[in-house]
This record gives C-alpha cells, structure tokens and sequence, in this order.
C-alpha cells in the first residue's frame, strides 16, 4: 500500500470508530452520547488530508488509537485545549498555537476538553510528499521524515499562527463546507502552508548573495509586518526603518526570497483577505475592498479578476 493511500485509512479508521461516525463522504458526527459536532474532512489529489473539527463533549471522553502508518500533521489550535498522552509524552496545543507533528508506530489517548467548545485544523501529509518537498527546498541542508523523528516514536515542533496562515486556514474552512468547494484550489493552499512552514521551522529560506541569516530574519518580520497593516501599510522607507535594513536591501532581498516586491506581495495578501470577506454574506464588493484596503473599487476588482480569474460581483453569486 502507498503511504499515501496508508495515511488515508488511518484517518478513515479514526474518524469512525467511537465516538464518531461518517454521515457522508466528507462528514463525520460526533455521537450525541458524547457531545455535539462534526469533522469535515477532504483528501487532495496528492494525498494530503483535510480536516477541520468543531465539537463539544458533554464529559470527559478518553479515546484510544494506535497505529504503525508514519504521519506527518500540521495541526492549528483554534478554540478549547486538548491534552494527548501519545506514548508516555504530553502533547497540547493552546489556541493560537500550531505544530509540525511527526509520528511512527504510536499509541495515545485524546483527553478532549468537557463542556467546552473544541476547533481544530489539521494537514495529514504524506510522508512522500513531505521527503520530496524536503529535498527540494533544502538541497543545502536536507532533511527527511527518518532524519526528523530519529528514534522517537512522536515529535512536534510548536510554533505561533500568523495573519498570514489563519487568512489560508479560514479559506480551506469555508470551502470544506462548501458543496461547489475546489479541490484543486484546495490542495493548492495547502501546499503553500505546508511550503511556508518546512521554509520556516527548517531553515530552508535561501539567503542570496550578501544577505546574512539576521537579514532574512528582518526581511520576515518586514512580511509579517505588512500582513498586519495591510490596510494602512508603512512606505518603504519606514519599513525598512522599523525592520533595521535600508530600502535598497529591503527591495532586493524581499523579491529574492519571496518571488515578489513588497507591494506585490501586499496586493496578494489583501486580496486573499478580500476573497475570505466575499465569502461571507455579511459583505458586499464595496465593503470587502475597503476592509481590505481598497478606496477604488473600480481598481479592486480588477485586480481581483486577474488574480482569480473571476470578478468579486460573481464571487457573491456562487456564496
């Protein structure tokens, strides 16, 4: 069996056995003896899996599951807090929190919160993919599922979410519990999170010529920043001010390391933001470009319809 059809049984499995069952293809309930809620769950072309879950347990309810299938998770804390004992070792994520999770030959027991509303997003990724992506993004450095987990049988590497990242999580949630969702957009998202991630918990960010490790730190944090004020975003000036670089090296090494210029990038960023607001109802073409940053919505939409090949006004439509 592949490792990518391995990973989808030991969801499968998970996702029916008590207190779970399937409802259809893609949904699975949380029996109504132990709470209330379900798990949306689509599996890409590439054999990533899907998963967002929103329940409540009336009491405490330990499950038990165990598997020998190598799992590669990225896993993102929403709402509530679940402990794991997964082999002898205490495993908890708090909200706002994420982990690169990797497993092999496991035990554990989920100890999920009582009376208490519990979301979660995860990324099973093949352990394939995640070798092939590895080997491509750090041919300075490599790195492999074997290499990461060594002897251990469980290892996370815990990190913070970004504007960024919960932008793209919020994208992949609404289309799970779209019926006209777009697998191939999906997968498309989740391999940009997947890639964002190795990039950043490795180490695997090329550093062009003349730029140090401190510079490529600085040129993330001048991301970050513009992520965070994209409705008011600083020139570049004060940019590279408030990130310690001058403008010249700011403009270089942002388009070096990140394929775009600053203010592409933030035109990316707004309008990602801006498809998420069209998704939902609550907002018009109007409202969802100013929120987003736009003043002109007649230069809003067409920058949105070259980005994805639609207009908002139709976005509207199909939501």
């Amino acid at each position: 069996m592949r490792t990518e059809d391995a990973l989808g049984v030991v969801y499968q499995y998970y996702l029916t056995q008590e207190p779970y069952s399937q409802q259809d293809e893609h949904t699975y309930l949380l029996s109504p003896k132990a709470g209330s809620g379900k798990v949306k769950r689509v599996t890409t072309y590439s054999g990533i899996e899907i998963l967002y879950s929103q329940v409540e347990y009336h009491q405490p309810y330990p499950t038990y599951f165990a598997s020998e299938t190598p799992i590669v998770e990225l896993q993102f804390a929403l709402s509530g807090e679940r402990h794991v004992d997964i082999s002898g070792q205490d495993y908890s994520l708090s909200i706002g929190q994420g982990a690169l999770i990797f497993m092999h030959d496991f035990e554990a027991w989920f100890h999920p919160p009582a009376r208490e509303l519990y979301t979660s997003f995860s990324l099973g990724i093949p352990v394939s993919l995640f070798n092939y992506a590895a080997a491509q993004l750090g041919s300075f450095k490599p790195i492999a599922f074997n290499q990461v987990l060594g002897r251990k049988v469980f290892k996370p590497i815990v990190f913070q979410l970004d504007n960024r990242i919960r932008t793209m999580i919020d994208s992949l949630i609404v289309e799970l519990n779209n019926s006209y969702r777009s697998s191939l957009m999906m997968e498309a998202t989740a391999l940009e999170i997947l890639n964002r991630f190795m990039i950043q918990l490795f180490d695997l960010a090329p550093i062009p010529a003349g730029f140090s490790r401190e510079d490529i730190r600085k040129l993330h944090t001048a991301r970050e920043i513009m992520e965070a004020c994209m409705v008011d975003p600083p020139s570049l000036l004060a940019l590279s001010r408030q990130v310690g670089l001058n403008d010249f090296k700011l403009k270089k090494g942002f388009k070096a390391l990140f394929g775009s210029t600053v203010f592409e990038y933030l035109r990316q960023v707004r309008l990602d933001n801006a498809m998420k607001l069209l998704r939902n109802q609550n907002n018009n073409v109007t409202e969802a470009a100013i929120a987003v940053g736009y003043s002109n919505v007649s230069a809003f939409s067409q920058q949105f319809y070259r980005k994805f090949g639609v207009k908002p006004s139709e976005m509207k439509k199909i939501y």
